[in-house]
């Protein structure tokens, strides 16, 4: 080793030796910048992979057309076979202005709402994104937008409203693209045109003119800032509908006008202090009636239901709108409604939703009359329901949760309430009465039994999965009967009736199935169905609908052939009103008719819009008014498509024979007539036999003797009971056939002048009052001839057994009622042909005595001077057998 590499080490050594003992040897790595090195290089590739992205985004975006930003894009409706069928706006109330024709004011209360530093950006407002993101970051994305009013043309015409990061960056991309090719004054000129406000009214000038019946230069500051708050939620600001929120979202827009200084505060201040409902005036702005026009309201109803789909896009973006329209069944509810009501009172209204009983699929709506059909009293109105909700909240809930059978025995009695009596609608009661008849006469009483017995609790539970909304609280037994504090609408009720005819299932009426978006995008409509309540309730409650429309109080709105279910209902005046508008007692308010096919589902409403007409008199449903509602029903079902198919029985339903009226099943001896078949949940308890009907004690001594001083035979028995008894006496001649004789109330049978012979009777005792018969009772004579004469032919050598005299062995025996040919006569010679068997005693070619009246005796072989003899028991006496 050199010496100068020795001393290297040496004096390395040296000063390792100068160290702390305990320092490492080991040099540590330097993490903290490693850290920072590594953040960069991540935060580079995302910033670079960021900006790929965006150019990415903004390459692909669509391109600019003149023409979509001009003119808005209808949105087409298609029906349910995917046919177009109208558009949602088209040229509608909408009339088109220049920017300069808008006065300044009127543009400053729609920047300083929308966009206050429009003038100043370049089409995106950093300073509001930013506010934007800090709102979004701590809320969640989509809580609050920073569109500019650049941005909101753009998504107006040529993007959709949702709310993606995409989206969002194509419009940022595409509103700078717009304000290099546009002026300001251009680009406020196409949103002051295109905005939504609300009553099909598209643009300011339109707006101006439905609003305040003015031109766009005439409008004041007031009305400049009501208008400029419309767009945000056209239909909850609406002035003529909602004028309280309008003032104040009115007023908002005046706080922010005066905060930016395009009025003052004194200006601001004088504009608020006018009322919205002062400002109204509202025009007329002519436009076409779209076809179908009430069920493309509905249809609008439900897309403002649909997650990121704002009202404006409705109108304006192109959409394609895939409905459930019944193009046939729409036209015949419109053509029923104009022929049932253009002739009535101007206030008489009627509300109609038709629904496909399996799907809940709104086939059509009807509502209002003659051209200004809509959906508001099918959809909107809040009515009390009358008795047709007494299949929801009352025997429903009973089968659903205590498993009720049909023929389940209810008290018709008046209910004694805290502060009311409940009666039926015409003060009768009956007291025991079945389920299904209470329900087939719409009994009242009945109906709060069963609510009280079933509870608030599951009753509401039970009506809130059918689309009810019941708060179990304040849901008082008159709501068993339809007395709501509130109401609902015919929509509602349809939609809850379907499930009755669809095994229970419940799906949420809608007239959308999906939407189409111009870029492509589709957003599917989930009816959601689910088990609302078990197959046998529905059932059930199914086939005592049924009744209810073949005899009950729906039988006006049958229809022959159709498998049709369902309920009436009507509501009266409170005493309050009655006093108020000098009503008379019992006037009707609303009429109800709710029912289905496996097919179809409807319900309608027919009552009067106002309480009282322009003079001041009371309105109310006249008794040719009430019945509105089942002919509406009737008229529009018996002209639809109906499969006609009938509704299937559950395995969990069974049928058991009843005796009507007991809640017992009927014995062997219960008649015919007094038998009904009722459904029972299978497994469930069966009641007992009913011991109502018995068949009647048999016949106590009976005998027959021969009275020879009156030569005839006596018939006589025993039985207890008389009332509603009577007997039927049959007999037969020397073991001839058992022929019946006669039916009579008396205890006692005569049989005169008998000749030689074996007789045999049976008597049978006839209950008319529960028509059941008992056991024949039997018993037979003999009547010997005198002494050395032969006796009539019998069992003897030469003819069969028990051949009547006169009878050519072999042969049948003379029909019931026919007279047979007596010994000694053969209908020969001296006779009038045609007569063989003239009995003896009645004239040749005369007819043989009626039965049940005395008639001539026959004289016996042998025996000398025959006598006629007129019986006197009151129908015991007939003619004798034929010997």
């Amino acid at each position: 080793m050199s010496k100068d590499y020795r001393s290297r080490m040496e004096r390395r050594q040296s000063s390792d030796s100068s160290k702390p003992a305990n320092q490492s040897k080991t040099k540590k790595p330097r993490r903290g910048r490693s850290w920072k090195k590594t953040l960069f290089i991540l935060a580079l590739i995302l910033g670079v992979l960021g900006l790929l992205t965006i150019g990415v985004i903004a390459a692909t975006s669509p391109k600019l057309d003149p023409k979509k930003l001009e003119t808005p894009v209808s949105s087409k409706i298609m029906d349910m076979n995917d046919k177009e069928v109208s558009l949602v706006a088209g040229d509608e109330k909408r009339i088109r202005v220049k920017i300069n024709e808008i006065p300044e004011p009127v543009q400053n209360a729609f920047i300083a709402t929308e966009d206050v530093r429009f003038r100043e950006h370049s089409g995106i407002d950093v300073r509001r994104i930013a506010g934007a993101a800090f709102a979004n970051v701590r809320e969640g994305f989509g809580a609050e937008g920073a569109s500019t009013i650049s941005q909101q043309v753009i998504k107006n015409t040529v993007l959709t409203n949702e709310k993606s990061l995409t989206r969002k960056i194509r419009e940022a991309y595409l509103s700078v693209q717009l304000e290099q090719k546009y002026s300001k004054d251009q680009i406020l000129e196409m949103y002051l045109n295109k905005i939504y406000f609300g009553n099909n009214a598209y643009g300011i000038a339109t707006a101006a003119k439905v609003y305040f019946n003015k031109d766009v230069d005439q409008l004041e500051v007031q009305e400049a800032a009501l208008l400029a708050g419309l767009p945000k939620a056209p239909s909850y600001y609406d002035p003529t509908r909602n004028p309280k929120e309008a003032e104040h979202r009115r007023n908002v827009v005046l706080n922010l006008m005066a905060q930016h200084k395009f009025i003052s505060k004194e200006e601001a201040e004088n504009a608020k202090s006018i009322s919205v409902k002062d400002m109204i005036k509202e025009g007329e702005v002519k436009t076409e009636t779209r076809p179908y026009d009430a069920y493309i309201k509905q249809v609008i109803d439900d897309l403002k239901e649909i997650e990121g789909l704002e009202e404006a896009d409705i109108y304006s973006s192109g959409l394609k709108i895939y409905t459930n329209l019944d193009t046939k069944a729409q036209q015949t509810t419109e053509d029923v409604l104009k022929a049932k009501l253009n002739e009535e009172h101007e206030f008489l209204q009627s509300g109609v939703a038709l629904v496909d009983t399996k799907t809940g699929s709104i086939r059509a709506v009807g509502s209002g009359r003659g051209g200004q059909l809509s959906n508001y009293y099918s959809s909107k109105i809040t009515r009390q329901p009358g008795s047709t909700i007494k299949p929801i909240l009352d025997y429903g809930p009973a089968i659903e949760n205590k498993k009720w059978n049909t023929g389940y025995i209810l008290k018709d009695e008046p209910v004694e309430l805290k502060d009311i009596t409940i009666n039926n609608f015409n003060d009768r009661n009956v007291g025991d009465i079945s389920m299904r008849q209470a329900l087939v006469e719409s009994k009242n009483t009945t109906a709060v039994r069963a609510f009280q017995e079933v509870g608030a609790e599951e009753a509401t539970d039970f009506a809130n999965k059918l689309g009810f909304d019941l708060d179990p609280d304040t849901t008082y037994p008159s709501y068993a009967i339809g007395g709501f504090n509130g109401g609902i609408s015919p929509l509602t009720l349809a939609g809850a009736y379907t499930s009755f005819g669809n095994g229970g299932i419940y799906s949420k009426p809608t007239t959308v199935r999906k939407v189409e978006f111009p870029d492509g995008r589709v957003v599917e409509v989930d009816s959601e169905p689910k088990a609302a309540m078990k197959d046998y309730t529905a059932y059930m409650i199914t086939d005592m609908l049924k009744d209810v429309m073949d005899r009950g109080t729906g039988r006006e709105a049958n229809v022959s052939g159709l498998n049709l279910a369902g309920k009436t209902g009507t509501t009266n005046y409170s005493k309050e009103d009655r006093d108020k508008y000098g009503l008379p007692d019992g006037a009707t308010k609303d009429a109800w008719m709710a029912g289905y096919t496996p097919t179809y589902t409807a319900a309608v409403w027919t009552g009067y819009a106002e309480n009282k007409d322009k003079e001041g008199n009371g309105l109310y449903l006249n008794d040719n008014e009430a019945d509105y509602s089942k002919q509406i029903f009737r008229d529009i079902m018996s002209e639809l498509d109906h499969k006609n198919t009938d509704f299937k029985k559950p395995k969990s339903v069974t049928e058991v024979a009843m005796e009507k009226g007991t809640g017992k099943r009927a014995s062997e001896f219960t008649p015919d007539s007094e038998k009904i078949i009722e459904l029972f949940v299978k497994g469930s308890d069966l009641p007992g036999i009913s011991d109502s009907y018995e068949k009647p004690s048999s016949i106590e001594g009976l005998e027959a003797k021969y009275k020879e001083n009156k030569n005839e035979i006596e018939v006589k028995w025993k039985y207890g009971k008389k009332k509603g008894v009577s007997f039927r006496v049959l007999a037969s001649y020397n073991d001839g056939p058992m022929q019946e004789r006669a039916t009579i109330n008396d205890t006692k049978f005569v049989v005169p002048s008998p000749a030689p012979g074996k007789y045999s009777f049976q008597v049978i005792a006839i209950d008319s009052e529960n028509n059941t018969e008992s056991e024949p009772a039997g018993t037979s004579i003999t009547i010997e001839g005198p002494e050395g004469e032969e006796p009539p032919p019998g069992e003897g050598e030469g003819e069969e057994p028990g051949t009547p005299p006169g009878q050519e062995p072999g042969t049948e025996p003379p029909a019931e009622g026919e007279p047979g040919t007596p010994p000694d006569q053969g209908g020969g010679e001296g006779e009038q042909p045609g007569t063989p068997g003239t009995p003896p005693g009645q004239e040749p070619g005369t007819e043989p005595p009626t039965e049940g009246e005395p008639g001539t005796t026959p004289t016996p072989p042998g025996q000398n001077g025959g006598r006629q003899q007129n019986g006197g028991n009151g129908g015991g006496l007939v003619p004798p057998l034929n010997p």
